[in-house]
């Protein structure tokens, strides 16, 4: 019986995600309740496991030049193998600093996983369909939400963490293990691919960098307000994601098709207007279900990262896609060991309102940025050299 996979293609890809992220969710549901539960985790332990988690992002641009070597279809399965194993090893964690190390090996996973897996999406998409490409794959990711969370759920019923985490994890690894086994190479022998950061796509990079800025403010401090300070459980928070995911299912798709009928700026441009009014709100109000409200309003407006995507890919040779995103994923990480830290301390020594004061105005930066960006009919695809 031969279980090798012919040629990737978009069915493959998705299904790569489909089951990073049924992975990742579910840690993630998980992460806040376990450490708090487990092991006391203060704001201050779980900005230091945070940042160490965004170590990998950091050093996302390895990507690059693993995949001189590697291809991408590779890079991703294996990636997939590496995020098993640290969900395993979270679950074994007897103490905040073990804990802490688990998570950087699953990260090295999540964050060596992403760039390769987009680039093998945008290379299979053609210029006009690139949002409407990332759309529906977003849409898949979410529902793998769903079934991570609906995992979560149901298992936390009946067993405890640990054991939750040691089943999931190994049902990734072995997955991941196939995928490795059986995914062809999704370029030819004669394709390379080059590792050179290029000052072209230096508004790429800015973007990227400042949406890496709120996105890891909001990311470790607004679950964490919710289990903190208003004293959600881990079924509440596990539902609240869940609606998350499934209203992403709709709007991924939505975002998509509005980057490829209308243009990147204007994606980018609205949600970072929004998302200057939910920071502020997250500072200064203190009704929980607003609260929560605003939780899912930005988990929606993540997706345009799609839009973000699709103006790289207009403007890079085919060469150049996995180095660039790799470098973007680097620049998204370049303050995340940083930022979980210190506004961890900020929260704990003056107050929660100072990182959600800081993601406003971040995000009104990045809206300055992303005003550079040139209308989607004066997006010119640059030319390899």
């Amino acid at each position: 019986m031969n279980l090798k996979i012919k040629k990737v293609t978009f069915a493959t890809v998705t299904f790569s995600s489909v089951v990073m992220w049924i992975g990742f969710f579910a840690w993630r549901n998980m992460f806040n309740n376990f450490a708090v539960d487990v092991f006391d985790a203060s704001a201050v332990d779980v900005g230091l496991i945070q940042s160490a988690r965004e170590i990998p992002g950091l050093l996302a641009f390895g990507v690059g030049v693993i995949a001189i070597y590697l291809t991408e279809s590779k890079i991703a399965s294996l990636s997939i193998v590496t995020l098993g194993i640290g969900i395993i090893l979270c679950g074994m964690s007897t103490s905040i600093a073990m804990l802490a190390m688990a998570t950087v090996l699953m990260s090295f996973g999540f964050h060596y996983f992403e760039p390769t897996n987009a680039s093998q999406l945008l290379l299979l998409s053609e210029n006009h369909q690139l949002g409407s490409a990332q759309g529906k794959l977003r849409s898949y990711e979410s529902m793998a939400g769903l079934a991570g969370g609906a995992i979560v759920l149901v298992m936390t019923l009946f067993l405890d963490y640990r054991m939750t985490y040691y089943l999931i994890g190994g049902i990734v690894l072995l997955v991941g293990l196939y995928l490795t086994y059986a995914l062809p190479a999704n370029r030819g022998k004669t394709e390379n691919r080059k590792m050179k950061l290029k000052k072209k796509y230096s508004l790429y990079y800015v973007l990227s960098f400042l949406r890496g800025c709120r996105r890891h403010i909001f990311t470790t401090f607004a679950i964490f307000l919710l289990v903190k300070n208003h004293g959600l459980d881990i079924t509440t928070i596990t539902i609240i994601l869940f609606v998350n995911n499934f209203i992403t299912i709709f709007t991924n798709r939505y975002i998509g098709n509005i980057s490829d009928r209308i243009g990147e700026r204007f994606v980018l441009v609205l949600t970072s207007l929004l998302l200057f009014f939910i920071f502020l709100g997250y500072a200064y109000i203190s009704f929980l279900p607003l609260l929560i409200l605003f939780y899912v309003i930005d988990n929606v407006l993540f997706g345009s990262s799609i839009a973000l995507r699709s103006y790289l890919r207009k403007i890079a040779p085919t060469e150049d896609i996995t180095s660039c995103l790799s470098f973007g994923m680097t620049a998204n990480h370049v303050t995340a060991v940083v930022i979980p830290i210190a506004f961890g301390v900020a929260w704990s020594q003056i107050g929660y309102q100072i990182p959600f004061i800081a993601g406003a105005l971040i995000v009104f930066v990045d809206m300055l940025f992303a005003m550079r960006i040139p209308k989607d009919n004066n997006i010119v695809a640059i030319e390899t050299n």
